[in-house]
């Protein structure tokens, strides 16, 4: 394309633009606004402001936080009550008369209390003696005699302990004495040759023979005897090498281990000796039974094995005792040197302890014996006006009597609250209360009763509580709405708002700016290049406004409350934008003129 072409280009468009928008003056209109608010919205991005983190503080400083909770309720009827005593007895003396004012705990009747006095008396002396006891036993005096007694006492135990040793192996060496007599007696009972006319046989044999053709079961009375007494043998052999080989100087465990092998060896050839006998025994009768020639041989061992017996019954005995003497001599001595260890360290310790229980139990029989007697005594619970009285003087009265009539002077508010705000009623708690029937009346009163059992209404738990007036008010009636604003806590210290304190887990913490940033207690806050620094805290009582750091934080120190994202300080870009906006929308003679 040459020069003059080019320059006719230009011409060619603006003449296409003008005649369309001659010919399309609307559509024109529209294309051009579109076109220029494009543009707008492009450069006003490229030049917007970018939003900051703004900070909205507070400073930790010293106050007091007031928790409190706002209830409803009505004020109650007055209260009336039937007086009566906690005891049976005779009415001794009635102390007031109908129409006359009481106050709280005032005597009211006295029953006969004579035996209640008695007990209390008894129960006194005995406190007495109990206080006495246990200054015996905390006493010094008494601390160096216990020691000395305790020491003398594992002495004692000692010497004793060693005695029943050296005893006991005495005994288990004539054991083993008698182990060996009886062992060959019942050999040669066994095995000698003496039966007459049978000087060729063992006597096991040679008498067995001279019945068998009687009685058929004497092999198995011979048999028994025989195993009894090998076994026998062989228990007797292993203990007595055990035997031989424990000197008189072994300790303690080694001779109750001796004592048992001893004990199991006796054991064994007393069983031995008893079937060795009931051998001979059965013979015996046999020649009874048929009339054979008497034996005198079998005569003299049956008198040889019913000594033996005897000898064995009274060695396992002594192999018993013996083992248990040394076990009751080391349990006697361990508890010798346990006392004298307790009573080293100062009293002994079972005997103070059992001194204490005692003063404590007789303290208590005092106080359980005075109960009684104020029981005696009917007072008032409440103060109030005696409306009647009941009773006279020598009356029998009973838990199951009036003695009079009290209503209450006092007013009260009957209030319910759920299981959160129970858990922080307590009694004692001062409130405020206003009545929606007198708008211009305010009493203060006390919470003086909590329910401990609350009521469940569709799984809703409520308990019952009771605010008693400070000072009566004649214009407050029974059965008006009140609200009652309880204070259930005043802390002073550290205070921060509350909106400061966050939570991570289990902990608490606020953010705190170390160098404060001015201009930050005041929306919209103040930006800061360094961010503020998490500090966990331990937090105390808190209101709906503010709440108290116990422990983490310094007074003057620079918290958190808010944080804002807003604009930074306008460009001179944004401010050219500003003032184009202002302009292009203003004017609006570009747009005339392609329409015109």
């Amino acid at each position: 394309m040459d020069a003059a072409s080019l320059s006719r280009v230009p011409k060619s468009v603006y003449t296409v633009v003008r005649d369309f928008a001659r010919a399309h003056r609307f559509w024109s209109v529209i294309i051009a606004i579109v076109a220029l608010y494009g543009g707008y919205e492009a450069y006003a991005t490229l030049t917007a402001t970018p939003l900051q983190t703004r900070y909205v503080t507070a400073t930790v400083a010293t106050g007091t936080v007031v928790a409190a909770m706002t209830e409803t309720g009505q004020v109650s009827a007055s209260q009336q009550l039937d007086l009566t005593p906690q005891v049976s007895g005779e009415v001794t003396a009635v102390y007031v008369t109908p129409g006359e004012r009481v106050r709280a705990g005032q005597a009211i009747a006295q029953l006969d209390a004579t035996s209640a006095l008695e007990a209390l008396r008894t129960a006194e002396l005995s406190l007495k003696n109990a206080e006495l006891s246990y200054e015996q036993n905390t006493a010094s005096s008494t601390l160096a005699l216990n020691l000395l007694t305790a020491q003398n006492g594992v002495t004692n135990a000692q010497t004793s302990l060693q005695k029943t040793h050296d005893a006991s192996y005495g005994t288990l060496s004539n054991v083993y004495s008698d182990l060996s007599t009886v062992q060959n007696d019942l050999y040669q009972a066994l095995y000698s040759q003496n039966v007459q006319g049978r000087a060729t046989q063992d006597n096991v044999d040679a008498l067995a023979d001279t019945v068998a053709q009687y009685d058929d079961s004497i092999g198995v009375y011979k048999n028994a005897a025989e195993t009894a007494y090998a076994a026998a043998v062989t228990a007797y052999n292993t203990a007595l090498v055990t035997y031989k080989t424990t000197a008189l100087t072994a300790d303690n465990s080694t001779l109750l281990s001796l004592a048992d092998t001893t004990y199991s060896a006796a054991q064994a050839m007393a069983e031995a000796v008893q079937n060795v006998h009931s051998f001979f025994d059965r013979i015996n009768n046999d020649y009874t039974t048929y009339n054979l020639k008497p034996n005198a041989t079998l005569t003299s061992l049956l008198s040889t094995t019913a000594a033996d017996g005897t000898t064995m019954n009274s060695d396992l005995s002594a192999a018993l005792t013996a083992k248990s003497n040394i076990v009751t001599a080391e349990q006697d001595l361990a508890q010798a040197q346990n006392t004298l260890q307790q009573t080293t360290g100062g009293a002994n310790a079972l005997t103070v302890q059992q001194a204490e229980l005692s003063l404590a139990q007789a303290q208590q029989t005092v106080s359980t014996a005075a109960q009684t007697v104020a029981d005696y005594t009917v007072t008032a619970p409440f103060s109030g006006t005696i409306a009647s009285v009941a009773v006279k003087r020598y009356d029998q009265a009973g838990s199951a009597s009036s003695i009079a009539t009290l209503v209450a002077n006092q007013q009260t508010v009957d209030i319910s609250v759920n299981e959160v705000d129970a858990a922080k009623l307590k009694v004692g708690q001062k409130a405020t209360l206003t009545f929606d029937a007198l708008p211009n009346v305010t009493v203060a009163g006390t919470v003086s009763e909590v329910d401990t059992l609350g009521t469940a209404t569709q799984g809703v738990v409520s308990y019952n509580a009771i605010i008693t007036f400070d000072t009566p008010n004649a214009s407050v009636l029974p059965g008006m709405s009140a609200t009652a604003e309880i204070v259930t806590g005043t802390e002073t210290g550290l205070m921060v708002p509350t909106s400061a304190v966050k939570t991570a887990g289990s902990q608490s913490y606020v953010e705190v700016f170390k160098t404060p940033i001015p201009g930050s207690g005041v929306l919209p806050g103040a930006p800061s290049a360094i961010p503020p620094v998490r500090t966990f805290v331990t937090t105390g009582l808190s209101d709906d406004t503010n709440t108290i750091i116990e422990r983490g934080l310094s007074a003057g120190e620079q918290v958190v409350t808010q944080t804002t994202n807003a604009a930074a300080v306008p460009s001179a870009a944004a401010n050219a934008t500003s003032r184009f906006n202002g302009g292009a929308f203003r004017g609006g003679g570009a747009f005339r003129a392609i329409g015109g």
